[in-house]
């Protein structure tokens, strides 16, 4: 009788054909988003926002595959799925797909290194596996969208070992794991669509704030991460402050959220802690105009005199070429109203 071969229990290094290479639709990568994609519609999704697979080409063509850094994957059958390594393999695919575009690509792509896991990999290679993705992945090795990471820890948080295993694993303190799953957590806890791509990573920061956390009564569970409390609807309105409104047919008003750039949160965060500012801003103010209502005396003298001073180079600017007698009167009117700003400010105890 003849030997049969005895089932791969070891991770090994291989060179196979990209051919031999499959997707991997619930990468974690992906967020569970390209699970029901066809191989076609996977390879034009990453080369597209937020995974530009495209700017991988060059680098392939010119330089060719670097050794070592193989794909990572496992065995299904006579084939394999990339487990990590999904872009790489949709930069190869193009290329290989148009060798009319690329005539000067490498011939190294003909086969490429892969680190081979058994199709059914016991415990141990799946420890390994999860640490060799979170070491490299969580920590920016090898960088992943924020919602990525959140997903991740979510799912691998819910098995057995908890989040304090995949910790342990990852050598990530909790800290750094509380921005991605309290507000993956919490989007999911209120039935909320889960922003795409970068602007997950909003919510993410804005969490930080002590006055956002207070204004949307969030209280989480510092043993598990899990949220314990919070008030539905003010989290509704935190969505539409950095997100905007919900449309009637899909998606958000974009052009009428509050907060457009992550380095006004901590203002923002400063007005949802003034229940006068916070009103101020339900009402229709701007951020500026409601931050208005937090500042000190000795903050709105600053604001004053900034104000004050861009008034006067505004002017200037646009009376430069023009000296009629309204625009005299004009330009006279605001040295009249600047020299009262000063007078005011100097009385100032």
């Amino acid at each position: 009788m003849g030997k049969t071969e005895p089932a791969e229990t070891k991770a090994k290094l291989q060179r196979v054909s990209p051919d031999l290479l499959d997707f991997d639709p619930s990468n974690p990568r992906f967020g569970g988003l390209l699970k029901s994609r066809d191989p076609n519609e996977i390879q034009k999704e990453l080369f597209g926002e937020p995974y530009y697979a495209g700017a991988l080409v060059d680098s392939l063509v010119e330089n060719g595959f670097i050794d070592y850094e193989p794909l990572v994957v496992k065995r299904s059958g006579d084939r394999f799925v990339v487990v990590e390594g999904n872009r790489r393999l949709a930069a190869i695919k193009e290329i290989r797909a148009n060798l009319d575009k690329f005539p000067n690509r490498k011939s190294d792509l003909d086969k490429i290194p892969v680190l081979v896991f058994p199709d059914k990999p016991d415990g141990q290679q799946q420890e390994e596996m999860r640490v060799y993705l979170g070491v490299r992945h969580l920590l920016g090795f090898r960088e992943w969208p924020p919602f990525s990471k959140a997903r991740f820890l979510e799912n691998e948080s819910k098995a057995d070992g908890g989040l304090e295993r995949i910790l342990k694993e990852t050598r990530m303190t909790k800290q750094q794991a509380r921005r991605f799953l309290v507000p993956y957590r919490l989007l999911i806890e209120a039935g909320e669509e889960l922003p795409k791509g970068e602007d997950f990573w909003v919510l993410g920061e804005a969490l930080q704030r002590a006055g956002v956390k207070s204004y949307i009564q969030l209280e989480v569970d510092s043993k598990n991460l899990e949220i314990v409390s919070y008030s539905k609807k003010h989290l509704g309105l935190l969505l539409n402050d950095l997100y905007g409104p919900k449309k009637q047919d899909a998606g958000r008003d974009t052009d009428s959220k509050v907060v457009y750039d992550t380095r006004d949160l901590a203002r923002f965060s400063r007005v949802l802690e003034s229940p006068k500012a916070t009103s101020e801003l339900r009402s229709g103010k701007s951020l500026e105009e409601a931050e208005i209502f937090v500042d000190t005396r000795e903050e709105s003298i600053k604001r004053l005199t900034k104000v004050t001073n861009e008034l006067g180079v505004l002017l200037r600017k646009l009376l430069k070429r023009s000296r009629g007698v309204k625009n005299t009167h004009l330009l006279q009117s605001y040295k009249d109203f600047e020299t009262a700003v000063k007078t005011f400010i100097s009385k100032e105890p």
